[in-house]
């Protein structure tokens, strides 16, 4: 297989009810915030575009990002869940014409998930027969994944809260897993301080 063109899409449209009134993607990581880490760590891996889908405190989100080489959207019906944003990204994708042979779907709130994770699904995706390269985290599949554009049909068509974990699920003949400890979600405050912490 010749070297794919992948976009990058990054969830970061929820409006972090769990985190006492602070807006997750922007708490502060390293040297900068939970979404910018994973921005840079995007844009050192080996994709060719990074897409943000933002929804609740799009502006706020949008300008603290305004200096990174990425397309940031806005999805209107973020209310409704993740996979909503993750169908309007493909739906972006594929009304403007963008040619990508696969996506790789991330999330803002993995900390720990690095370049070198990236690459490695993009990597195992390219060497193998296998159109889903995912992560496997304690004998559960989820994201990040790649996810190749014999799939974008079925992305499209996601509503509600559930995201490529269902068309993972549903296909996996098609799976390939890359295993990773460090997929940790932050999804309160705890979470959050417990690996900032650390």
């Amino acid at each position: 297989m010749n070297q794919p063109k992948i976009a990058m899409v990054i969830l970061a449209a929820g409006e972090s009810s769990r985190m006492g009134g602070e807006v997750k993607q922007l708490l502060p990581w390293k040297k900068t915030t939970l979404l910018g880490h994973v921005i840079e760590q995007g844009l050192a891996s080996n994709v060719d575009k990074i897409i943000i889908v933002l929804g609740a405190n799009y502006h706020l989100i949008r300008d603290t990002i305004s200096n990174y080489d990425v397309s940031v959207v806005y999805n209107p019906d973020w209310k409704k869940g993740m996979g909503t944003s993750l169908a309007f990204a493909i739906r972006t994708i594929t009304e403007n014409q963008q040619e990508f042979d696969a996506v790789l779907v991330s999330l803002a709130d993995q900390p720990l998930i690095d370049k070198k994770h990236f690459n490695s699904l993009i990597y195992n995706y390219i060497d193998s027969d296998k159109n889903i390269c995912t992560t496997k985290i304690n004998n559960n599949l989820g994201v990040p994944a790649v996810l190749d554009k014999c799939y974008f049909g079925q992305l499209i068509k996601l509503a509600g809260d559930t995201g490529a974990r269902k068309i993972i699920s549903q296909n996996m003949k098609d799976v390939l897993t890359v295993e990773n400890d460090k997929s940790i979600d932050i999804d309160d405050m705890n979470t959050y301080i417990s690996l900032y912490k650390n």
